[in-house]
């Protein structure tokens, strides 16, 4: 079931497109304010952004270039600004597509399937992932770095293959452990913790200097 973040101050609206992309059989999440987009982005994965322009405080293309800082999930700009400049502008800093209120509810199911489809092509797994010296081969369930072989457990390479596949996005530990473990956190994401150490040093012991795992305080990891 694909996830994607309504963000528009009027709750009316969003009250409506969530409706809407429920009965399409969607999982939705809703934001009223462009800072709780940002730490709703940072925190959980989205299949795809609908995002206003005109709110307050944080303005929509604000939050588009915030984003896009840490994440490539499509961006649909859905705003009563209707320039072809302002369009512009906010495909520039990142935006996918951008339609324009009033808007008919088949005009914006047939925008959000049509980016949903093409994200499932871009996301068709490959053999290897490659990110600077490391590489993950799903055909053998090796990680090596550079040419040296990486000994892993079955945990330890689907936490690499969730990291390699979505560069410089951070996850959280109980994201990570619900994910790959497939049961609720409920206090066991010290699991990830432990996992993520040992990684480290396999990875250590044959570049000392190699710091790819970031740990981002109070959020979860990356890779960078």
């Amino acid at each position: 079931m694909e996830h994607i973040l309504i963000v528009d101050d009027e709750i009316q609206i969003t009250s409506i497109v969530g409706e809407l992309l429920h009965e399409e059989g969607y999982h939705t999440t809703v934001a009223n304010d462009g800072m709780t987009a940002i730490k709703l982005i940072k925190e959980q994965d989205f299949d795809l952004i609908i995002l206003d322009i005109m709110m307050p405080y944080v303005n929509g293309l604000d939050v588009c270039r915030s984003v896009r800082e840490f994440t490539d999930v499509p961006i649909l700009f859905v705003t009563a600004r209707t320039s072809i400049n302002d369009q512009i502008n906010g495909l520039n800093i990142g935006g996918d597509d951008y339609i324009n209120k009033p808007f008919t509810h088949e005009q914006l199911l047939a925008r959000i399937k049509t980016h949903l489809r093409r994200e499932k092509r871009k996301q068709q797994p490959t053999d290897e992932l490659v990110y600077g010296k490391i590489t993950l081969d799903r055909r053998t369930n090796e990680l090596r770095y550079g040419e040296t072989p990486l000994l892993l457990t079955n945990k330890e390479f689907k936490i690499m293959e969730m990291l390699m596949s979505n560069p410089k996005q951070v996850f959280s530990k109980d994201h990570l452990y619900e994910t790959i473990w497939g049961v609720e956190a409920t206090g066991q994401s010290h699991t990830v913790t432990e996992h993520i150490r040992n990684i480290r040093i396999r990875i250590h012991k044959v570049d000392p200097m190699a710091n790819l795992i970031h740990t981002v305080w109070g959020v979860g990891y990356k890779l960078e």
